[in-house]
């Protein structure tokens, strides 16, 4: 048997990151066709992402962007003294590493946009400015350099062969989801337009998971639901996800809106229990405000919804409305409190839309699949590192 061929892995994340599951299908999959060390900027200790037999090295990092730039000159000259037969970067913000290898054998998977990662001045700065513009050229000129680039939607892959990237070296690949998200309920409800009772007479109930911010539609989620609650539409929310600050504020926010009733705000739970939380509801929320950056970056639990087989109540946004379609598998509303509270009261006030819905997000929810994407991953990877 001959010894697996050395791959290292670089990451990027944040002290913190909320989820690492498409981070995880990732090196598991690398784990199971080479011999890997994994690189981090702090330790790693989610167990999704802990392998026996591999190596994990600590690159600390300072903040801010000297921070990042030292964290890539790091890598670049451990990478240069070790030269592995595969490099394999797991953020689009590590990109410029390709700059510094020499003819390392690189994949790059591409998940955040530039303009996310390195944010032009919101007051007049030109010298900050001229700096950021330089900073995101630097990353789409690292993706260039790449072997491999895995985008991880359209959006992200037309933009980059915009940018310079040749088609024959960009592969794109969704997120995936695992398997165990994907819970086939038998349907106990008729798919019908006629009101069914079993339906009209229970509560609706919604959720949200992933990071609880203002800029992820946190205001907008609670003052829509104390719309719905004057309404008395018989709907209640489970927004989970929240931070210790974040809880705190929504918890005040709840009381303040007498809404107590209808919302109910979790902390950060493992990735691994999502599904049994996404087994439990009807519908989930997905709100991004319209950002530049947003406009490239599929959201996690957009697919993770679909495959559980939830109807997805989404903003106005083309990286949402690329994968729902309004009244077919979900909701499209505009992303503020009144037009998601009205988008509510009439999914509540028709009921017998949703057995239909759900039935049309499990089978959109097919193609997120990990287990359907993992060999086109290893096919690609190994397409330019075989093993």
């Amino acid at each position: 048997m001959h010894a697996l061929k050395h791959c290292i892995v670089v990451t990027s994340f944040d002290i913190n990151q909320s989820g690492y599951l498409d981070f995880s299908y990732r090196v598991q999959a690398l784990y199971e066709r080479y011999r890997l060390t994994v690189i981090s900027q702090h330790s790693i200790l989610e167990p999704s992402l802990l392998f026996s037999n591999s190596k994990y090295l600590v690159m600390g990092e300072a903040r801010g962007k000297l921070g990042w730039l030292n964290y890539l000159w790091k890598v670049a000259r451990y990478i240069r003294k070790t030269r592995p037969a595969l490099l394999v970067l797991l953020h689009s913000g590590l990109a410029p590493v390709t700059l510094l290898i020499g003819n390392v054998t690189s994949c790059l998977y591409w998940n955040e946009h530039p303009t996310n990662l390195i944010r032009l001045p919101e007051n007049f700065a030109p010298v900050r400015y001229i700096a950021a513009i330089a900073l995101q050229k630097l990353v789409f000129l690292g993706a260039r350099r790449a072997s491999l680039i895995m985008p991880i939607g359209e959006e992200h892959r037309d933009d980059l062969l915009l940018n310079g990237c040749r088609p024959t070296i960009t592969a794109m690949l969704y997120m995936g989801v695992a398997d165990n998200f994907y819970l086939p309920k038998p349907l106990t409800m008729d798919i019908n337009p006629r009101i069914n009772t079993q339906i009209s007479n229970q509560t609706i109930k919604l959720i949200y998971t992933g990071t609880v911010s203002a800029e992820r539609g946190r205001d907008v989620m609670l003052n829509a639901m104390q719309i719905v609650a004057r309404h008395q539409a018989s709907v209640n929310l489970t927004i989970i996800g929240a931070s210790e600050r974040e809880l705190i504020y929504c918890t005040a926010m709840i009381q303040q809106l007498g809404i107590a009733d209808y919302v109910k705000v979790i902390g950060r739970v493992l990735g691994e229990q999502i599904p049994s939380y996404l087994a439990e509801v009807d519908i989930g929320l997905c709100l991004w405000e319209d950002k530049i950056w947003w406009r490239f970056n599929p959201p996690t639990k957009l697919f993770e919804y679909l495959v559980a087989g939830l109807p997805v109540m989404a903003s106005n946004i083309r990286t949402h409305t690329r994968y729902v379609q309004h009244q077919q598998n979900g909701w499209i509303f505009d992303y503020d409190a009144q037009s998601l509270a009205y988008a509510i009261i009439e999914m509540a006030n028709n009921p017998q839309q949703i057995p239909l819905l759900k039935k049309n997000a499990t089978e959109a929810g097919q193609q997120y699949l990990w287990s359907k994407l993992a060999p086109k991953f290893i096919e690609a990877v190994t397409k330019v590192a075989p093993v």
